[in-house]
């Protein structure tokens, strides 16, 4: 009985998510592993309706289109290249498509309680409604977010209704339960990676509010948890020129501009750094971003990578020859056969680490079980590859990770 009441909730939770995505004219297939495509897609949305009501200027309506496009380049391309079943991080898991598959659930939980019973028909009746007011959405959201108040330590809900709340346009709303999530997240095991995705968001709710330097402030807080979160990147690029900070704003999409590697569309990119170097220009200042080397990994992992516990974590090392002291070091979930690291002295390990002025490194790579950075019997290894930075500052390097 319980199985199918739980059965039940599920199927009028996705029901309502089908609702939802024909209101806001997304008809596009929401991939489980690109945690922030379905805000971008989202946006682009919203922007599109606001400027067809006539609330939105070309100008203004160009250029956050862009913005918001150019955001989607990367987390596009990883999409593609990222196994749907396999376990990910937080703040994959509770951003796909089936975002109320997990209020159902928590509905379920509550099954005895007069408000989750409320709350439960406001979904009900949402779904069979072809076209919900916005009164009927919010009245559904307010009773799910009351309840929530009595489970405050419930993180992936909490996730869920800002998720929700960012849907609709409710940034200021968002604000405030992304920061409950983002102490919670603090306050259990830290995971540099689920901080850096949170502090993007905040950033985003901020920047949708108009607040240019305390947005930028989380965005660069987001990269110091992960100097690699494109999101981040890309609008810390797009604040610092707004901000008239015109070298930072270089820096910044030039970045982004490695990360997005060779065979992406970096037009966008391009034509904001372009408008940096024109107005330093104007200042009589030429300015070029020194980021200096950068090395794009390529590893191919055995067949047998599905079967790999959820603890699994995969390290990619660049160090000097001859020592074991890694110059730069990437941490990153398993989350495919073909995978692909980036490193650059972002990644640096310490103060003197980096890639910045070495001559001969070796590239290593590892699967630990239990992921931890010391090496266990067991790992999976790939065999070292000896590059000379002294020749060049952009590399390509492929490796095979091998089973014992």
């Amino acid at each position: 009985m319980a199985i199918f009441i739980f059965g039940a909730l599920l199927l009028v939770a996705l029901m309502f998510v089908a609702t939802l995505a024909r209101r806001r004219g997304n008809a596009s297939e929401r991939d489980s592993v690109a945690e922030s495509i379905q805000i971008h897609k989202s946006r682009l949305q919203a922007l599109d309706e606001e400027h067809q009501r006539g609330d939105l200027e070309d100008t203004d309506y160009q250029q956050f289109k862009e913005e918001t496009e150019r955001a989607l380049l990367e987390d596009t391309r990883k999409a593609g290249d990222t196994d749907p079943g396999r376990a990910v991080p937080l703040f994959v898991v509770v951003a796909t498509g089936v975002v109320m598959s997990g209020a159902a659930w928590g509905l379920y939980g509550f099954w005895g309680a007069s408000d989750a019973v409320e709350v439960r028909n406001n979904f009900i009746a949402l779904a069979s409604d072809p076209d919900p007011t916005e009164a009927d959405l919010m009245e559904t959201l307010d009773g799910y977010e009351a309840l929530l108040q009595e489970h405050p330590d419930d993180m992936e809900g909490w996730f869920r209704l800002a998720n929700m709340q960012m849907e609709l346009g409710q940034f200021s709303r968002a604000q405030p339960t992304l920061e409950r999530v983002l102490t919670l997240l603090r306050e259990g095991p830290r995971n540099a990676e689920d901080e850096s995705m949170i502090l993007a968001y905040l950033g985003q709710t901020l920047w949708a509010q108009e607040q240019a330097e305390p947005a930028l402030e989380r965005f660069q807080e987001a990269l110091e948890y992960n100097a690699q979160n494109t999101l981040a990147l890309g609008f810390a690029g797009r604040l610092t020129f707004e901000l008239q900070s015109y070298r930072s704003s270089i820096d910044y999409w030039t970045r982004l501009k490695r990360l997005a590697g060779d065979t992406a569309d970096t037009r966008l990119i391009d034509e904001f750094i372009g408008r940096s170097r024109v107005a330093l220009s104007e200042q009589g200042i030429d300015y070029e971003a020194d980021l200096g080397p950068s090395i794009d990994v390529r590893l191919a992992l055995p067949t047998a990578w599905e079967g790999l516990p959820e603890t699994a974590v995969l390290f990619v090392y660049a160090r000097p020859d001859g020592s074991r002291m890694p110059l730069a070091v990437r941490r990153v979930p398993v989350s495919s056969r073909d995978m692909r690291v980036v490193l650059t002295d972002a990644d640096a390990m310490g103060g003197m680490g980096g890639l910045s002025g070495q001559g001969e490194v070796v590239i290593s790579a590892r699967v630990s079980f239990q992921g931890v950075a010391e090496p266990a019997a067991g790992d999976w290894e790939a065999e070292d590859v000896i590059l000379d930075l002294t020749e060049q500052s952009d590399f390509q390097v492929d490796l095979e990770v091998r089973q014992p």
